[in-house]
């Protein structure tokens, strides 16, 4: 285990687990978000607004000043919206310890530049070598209750991602390491567009064909797209890409699944991401992927369709007509 205090940026669901998780393997742990209320109650030992009357463990710090937070840290943790991972990393620069081990568990792009979120944090931190990302298939509630769960720590180097790794491992959580963090970064982020596009499948009562269909040829259009970045194929088939997907198109946890099930049945946008109260970083996603694969000319396909109908373009039976109109290819 890696020692020292330790602080996460951002107290909604995944932040808190990741600070529970972190107390519970004995570190001091410092929790930084927006909202004084819910810093306070997870101080108490409950986070009621995502995790009902469930015990937090003892002795987590909320903190709602940044520079406190972060200063003094050996470790810090990104655990943020896409959108918020910017404007928070340049509100905390000066206060970040220069040797201090980042971490980005945040899986989105940013709207703007397309880039993944350890390019942003290096652009307003410095120093690439110490950031590293934790990506794979862990809902959180289950990372709180201590059910098993397999994840992998990626970072340019082999010994900073066995740094990460040992801030992690600990109890039900099993770390593996990779120094592909292209692979592993795009994998976390272009699967929830897919798992929302599955949920549109099953909301849309298609059938369990066409949802191994659809997860498989999404599968595809992740790996050109990560292989025409610069990472590998393989990593696409591992924890932060094949697993990452498989839990978030079928878990009944996901958010991305839960909106795109609703919008299959013909509900409205809007409506559902008020309902749903938090993030669905697929919806983010969908137009940031799609152009990400237009500046590197790769055929998406289910990407593109997805994102229409997320824009009011195309209606989902008018996208499966089109997906199923296209001209017959050779599988690979």
């Amino acid at each position: 285990m890696l020692t020292g205090p330790v602080v996460v940026l951002g107290s909604g669901s995944w932040g808190t687990a990741q600070a529970h998780h972190l107390r519970r393997a004995g570190l001091e742990v410092t929790l930084w978000g927006r909202d004084p209320r819910a810093l306070e109650a997870v101080q108490a030992g409950f986070h009621p607004r995502f995790f009902g009357e469930f015990r937090l463990a003892a002795g987590i710090r909320g903190e709602p000043d940044l520079e406190r937070a972060v200063a003094g840290k050996n470790a810090v943790v990104v655990a943020l919206p896409s959108t918020a991972v910017r404007p928070v990393a340049r509100a905390a620069r000066e206060a970040i310890p220069q040797e201090a081990l980042v971490v980005s568990t945040t899986k989105g792009l940013e709207l703007q530049t397309l880039l993944r979120m350890s390019e942003v944090l290096a652009e307003e931190w410095g120093r690439l070598e110490r950031i590293s990302v934790l990506s794979g298939p862990s809902f959180a509630l289950e990372v709180l209750r201590g059910l098993p769960t397999a994840v992998t720590a990626a970072a340019p180097t082999l010994p900073a991602a066995q740094r990460a790794s040992r801030l992690y491992h600990h109890g039900a959580m099993r770390i593996y390491t990779s120094t592909d963090m292209v692979g592993v970064e795009l994998g976390g982020v272009l699967k929830n567009l897919i798992a929302l596009a599955a949920g549109v499948t099953d909301g849309f009562g298609m059938g369990q064909n066409a949802r191994a269909a659809l997860l498989t040829r999404g599968l595809a259009e992740i790996r050109r797209l990560v292989v025409a970045l610069g990472g590998q194929a393989a990593t696409v088939t591992g924890l932060s890409g094949l697993g990452d997907l498989l839990l978030t198109a079928t878990g009944d946890l996901s958010r991305n699944r839960q909106v795109g099930l609703r919008l299959g049945r013909g509900e409205d946008l809007e409506q559902i991401l008020a309902d749903l109260g938090q993030v669905a970083e697929g919806v983010l996603t969908a137009r940031s992927g799609l152009e990400l694969a237009r500046r590197h000319e790769i055929e998406v396909p289910l990407i593109e369709e997805t994102h229409r109908i997320l824009q009011g373009e195309h209606s989902v039976a008018e996208a499966v007509r089109n997906l199923l109109a296209r001209a017959p290819k050779a599988e690979m």
